[in-house]
């Protein structure tokens, strides 16, 4: 059987529509023996007459009729698809997966992930929790397309920016010794159990590097990247902790979080991706986001 192309099946519902022609020659940019010579080769595909061509203005055969409505939901499905593949390719249908840590979502991204859901509402946004340290691998491994997180993405085929970064506290206890308003040194710490941030996060890092500029070692009770979690631990009497400073509201009547006069860690939060990244849509979150220039 002759292939059948879409320019067959436009004729045949241009001249139906336009009842002539030369009418729908004009229409189509095309000289009428052209338009004709499409159409015969569609009437020759199916065996079959498709316009009477006697009648004016001419019209459809019994043939023509039956076919012709499923002819123009062919050609406004090949429509609808190639729209769509506009759309897909200007980032604003599909699907984008955001890895997050739990701290991560007490700043301002939420306030840029709404930004990109407003802009972009055909965009299934999917929300998947993952620690700040196993960020990296999941971007390598494609299970999530962005990561916000607390660890910096150091492998070299990934990007990153910060989005966020703010002082920290140490969390005590309310009955600890030092809970009270005199001034509060890291060295005063010394001796205490600290539950700390995962390995690689800035805040743990700095910590470890400061306690070792004054002589000692911290000791390390537990790690736990929630702060949520991290605070529930210190009322327990497991340790103390950092917690950022809008963690106030989270500490209640038994937890107390004291500036240290002398070591100020910050609380940053990155922003990482694939740097071989093609997908439309990571690129369209970005520029949503305001963080289109890709530094590192």
């Amino acid at each position: 059987m002759k292939a059948i192309e879409l320019r067959h099946l436009r004729c045949l519902v241009t001249i139906a529509d336009e009842g002539s022609f030369g009418r729908a020659a004009a229409r189509l940019g095309m000289s009428q023996p052209a338009v004709s010579q499409l159409l015969r080769r569609l009437e020759d595909v199916l065996g079959q007459p498709l316009i009477d061509r006697a009648s004016q203005p001419v019209g459809l055969t019994p043939v023509g009729a039956l076919v012709l409505p499923a002819v123009r939901r062919c050609l406004l499905a090949v429509d609808d698809a190639l729209a769509l593949a506009r759309r897909a390719a200007r980032g604003e249908t599909g699907r984008l997966r955001i890895g997050f840590s739990a701290p991560s979502l007490y700043n301002d991204v939420p306030v840029m992930i709404r930004r990109f859901r407003a802009a972009s509402p055909d965009v299934t946004v999917e929300m998947i929790a993952v620690p700040s340290q196993d960020q990296a691998a999941a971007l390598l491994d494609r299970r999530i397309d962005l990561g916000f997180g607390s660890t910096p993405a150091e492998d070299a085929s990934l990007a990153r920016i910060l989005v966020g970064e703010e002082g920290m506290l140490a969390a005590l206890p309310v009955w600890h010794p030092l809970a009270g308003t005199g001034p509060l040194r890291l060295v005063d710490l010394a001796g205490e159990d600290w539950i700390l941030p995962p390995r690689g996060t800035h805040a743990r890092d700095s910590l470890i590097l400061h306690c070792a500029a004054l002589g000692f070692t911290p000791r390390i009770a537990g790690e736990n990247g929630d702060f949520t979690a991290v605070l529930a631990l210190v009322r327990t009497g497991a340790g103390i902790a950092l917690a950022a400073d809008r963690f106030r509201d989270f500490t209640g009547p038994d937890l107390v979080l004291r500036a240290i006069e002398d070591f100020q860690p910050r609380l940053c939060t990155y922003l990482a991706w694939r740097r071989d990244e093609n997908d439309p849509i990571v690129e369209r979150f970005l520029a949503t986001a305001g963080k289109a220039e890709r530094n590192s």
